[in-house]
């Protein structure tokens, strides 16, 4: 479906830019107020489920011609990654701890958080200009 490829597409540059933020904002100054909007943990919770439903989705629906799963698996991939990267903030803001497989996961997420959120945008803007390429 259409809208699923947007949303990842839009899920996976916002991500990218808030994973890679702090390094992004000595360059870029508009960086910052993304990042203090999505500081709420309304704003956090409600990102990391439209991420996971992107992700999610991503695997499930697929174009005609393309391969399933394996055509859109960077992206469902990388929408995922940052749904449990932005529920671990959340569970973190909230109860003061997460749950212990998502903490596992997060502590990978949070040492190559910059990487991830560069791969995230290259990621977005690739699958955004290719859309029939394999693997983006």
């Amino acid at each position: 479906m259409v809208q699923f490829y947007f949303l990842s597409i839009f899920v996976n540059f916002i991500g990218g830019l808030l994973l890679a933020g702090d390094n992004i904002s000595k360059q870029f100054n508009s960086i910052d107020s993304l990042q203090e909007l999505f500081k709420s943990t309304a704003y956090m919770f409600i990102f990391a489920i439209v991420a996971a439903i992107a992700g999610v989705f991503k695997i499930i629906s697929v174009f005609e011609g393309d391969i399933y799963v394996i055509g859109d698996l960077l992206p469902a991939a990388a929408s995922i990654i940052i749904a449990i990267h932005f529920f671990t903030q959340y569970f973190y803001e909230i109860k003061g701890s997460a749950e212990s497989h998502l903490e596992k996961i997060n502590t990978v997420v949070e040492e190559y958080k910059t990487l991830i959120g560069y791969a995230s945008i290259i990621i977005a803007i690739l699958h955004f200009f290719f859309p029939d390429v394999l693997f983006i």
